[in-house]
């Protein structure tokens, strides 16, 4: 009897060809997960023991499928068999799909096995590891050209019919911005599908934008497994639609689906994003209620969400207990310190990060100068936004030189702040020109200011904030001509304003509402219920002031 090993290895070999005892005895005595040692002991058994050639290529080509061998060592097998077999075409066609740096690599095989060897008939396996490398590509041209042909290559060959084949070709479709194209592979023949098809579709649609469709998708689906779910999530999230992402994940969690790890953590972030405490602490009763692994990426987004949820503590707690963090796990501890105004700590926790071996990412520096400007620490700033750019060749983007001005803005250095901006390399957000306007109006640099707010209400002449900032300039001066100056300016320039809305979380659902709003299904009763409030208020009042009367 063989191994397991061997009984895979034999499950994943051609079916027409004759394998016997003698030739599997080499790899009846590897382990589960071979070393690469015991790989190369193998291999160079099998080419000294004395079998004819067409026996070594076999147990090659078997030896090519160990999931332990490096790219590298497989292409120096392959190059060794004199008449490679489909199942060892497949194998290296494979390998190079899975490979980060050079999946096109695969496309060149399968051109040399038509090429050299006709008669190699591809089969299905061949056209799904060449759709998944064709989708890898960095162009879409050059995806859309590879994958067109590929695509006639499957229908020539027979394959269409292959459910995995088509599942491939709509993936490969999506990742070059063809929704039609995709669509009609869907569409082509409705018995050909499953679950895997209808996912590859919604998630395709989310990553394009279509969420209308893609909700439409999900509600034709006749059945719905775990990645049907998340992928909805996932693209509500991903697509700013934070609440329908949440009741999404309650409803999935009514249907007593099981989260995965992708559901949780895009959950967790909408969470996060809305301020939505409760609803974060029932995705965390989840985890614990059903006693799920907490891995990094789950782990990372309960210590977000609680951070920015205004709970540092558990937080901070929660990212002491992580037996395993990744970089961007320290990330969102020190952006939440200093968010918190502990800076002290934010910055021994990126000197501990430092310590551990991390390399520090353009998000790290913005934890840590924002972390420098809260607590007004001018010279650590200045000295981290040096170690960013010549330390770690991090160029700084928009939010750096943003702490940077706010943290010389807090100290009065107005005058360094405004070189700062002027000599970026990129364009000046006007957020960076109204962060230095808040800082002339706290410190009383009046003549600054008004240069400064001028300036801004060139490059944004229809944000009315900007106007409302100025005029308080010239309030502190007392210069009230000019505050009502630029009031009449502010009420000529600025027609829409966009109107504020708020939210509120009630047993587990996300309530939105923005002023007047009358769409609400309970608007009569919040209406009443505003109205009894008002005058419990107005009679409040009135009975402290007739109490005052008689004091």
């Amino acid at each position: 009897m063989f191994g397991n090993k061997t009984k895979t290895l034999l499950q994943f070999h051609n079916h027409h060809q004759i394998i016997t005892t003698k030739q599997f005895s080499f790899l009846s005595c590897l382990p589960k997960t071979p070393s690469l040692n015991q790989i190369k002991q193998t291999h160079a058994n099998a080419v000294v023991s004395g079998l004819h050639g067409r026996t070594v290529s076999h147990i090659l080509s078997l030896l090519l499928s160990l999931p332990t061998l490096p790219l590298p060592y497989c292409l120096s097998i392959f190059h060794s068999l004199s008449s490679p077999s489909l199942f060892a075409f497949n194998t290296i066609i494979r390998c190079h799909a899975k490979s980060p740096n050079h999946p096109s690599l695969s496309l060149s095989f399968y051109s040399l096995m038509r090429r050299r060897f006709p008669y190699l008939r591809p089969n299905q396996h061949t056209f799904t590891f060449l759709l998944h490398a064709c989708s890898k590509a960095n162009r879409v041209p050059v995806i859309l050209a590879q994958g067109s042909l590929l695509h006639a290559h499957v229908i020539k060959f027979g394959f269409f019919p292959h459910v995995f084949v088509r599942n491939a070709l709509i993936h490969m479709y999506f990742e070059c911005s063809c929704r039609d194209s995709s669509k009609r592979v869907f569409d082509e023949d409705a018995l050909l599908r499953d679950v895997v098809t209808w996912n590859s579709m919604i998630a395709g649609l989310m990553r394009n934008g279509d969420i209308v469709d893609a909700e439409k998708v999900f509600d034709e689906m006749p059945q719905r497994d775990v990645i049907s779910w998340s992928s909805m999530i996932m693209g509500y999230v991903q697509n700013g639609n934070l609440e329908d992402g949440l009741e999404c994940f309650r409803l999935m969690r009514e249907r007593g689906v099981r989260p995965n790890e992708a559901a949780l953590a895009s959950a967790l972030s909408a969470s996060a994003m809305l301020g939505l405490l409760g609803y974060g602490r029932f995705i965390h009763s989840t985890i614990e209620s059903l006693r799920l692994r907490v891995t990094i990426p789950v782990g990372t987004a309960l210590v977000d969400m609680y951070a920015k949820c205004g709970c540092i503590e558990m937080s901070r707690f929660l990212f002491n207990r992580m037996a395993k963090k990744d970089v961007w796990t320290w990330n969102v501890m020190i952006c939440g310190l200093a968010s918190h105004d502990h800076a002290k700590e934010a910055l021994e926790l990126f000197q501990r990060f430092i310590g551990e071996g991390f390399r520090p990412v353009n998000v790290t520096f913005i934890g840590v100068l924002s972390a420098c400007s809260k607590a007004g620490l001018v010279s650590e700033g200045r000295h981290y936004f040096r170690l960013m750019v010549d330390g770690y060749g991090i160029q700084p983007e928009m939010e750096h030189y943003g702490c940077m001005v706010d943290l010389l803005g807090r100290a009065g250095l107005i005058d360094e702040a405004v070189e700062l901006i002027e000599t970026m390399e990129v364009p000046p957000d006007p957020v960076l020109w109204a962060t230095l306007l808040d800082a002339c109006k706290v410190h009383g640099f009046v003549e600054m200011g008004e240069r400064i707010g001028n300036k801004l209400l060139q490059l944004d002449p229809n944000h009315d904030g900007h106007y409302v900032q100025l005029a308080g300039i010239y309030a502190k001066a007392r210069k009230w001509e000019d505050v009502v100056r630029v009031r009449r300016l502010m009420i000529e320039r600025v027609n829409n304003k966009l109107a504020g809305w708020s939210l509120i979380e009630v047993d587990g659902r996300v309530h939105r509402f923005v002023l007047g709003d009358r769409d609400h299904e309970h608007s009569s009763d919040i209406y009443k219920l505003l109205e009894t409030i008002g005058l419990r208020i107005t009679e409040a009042c009135h009975s402290a002031k007739h109490l005052t009367c008689f004091a």
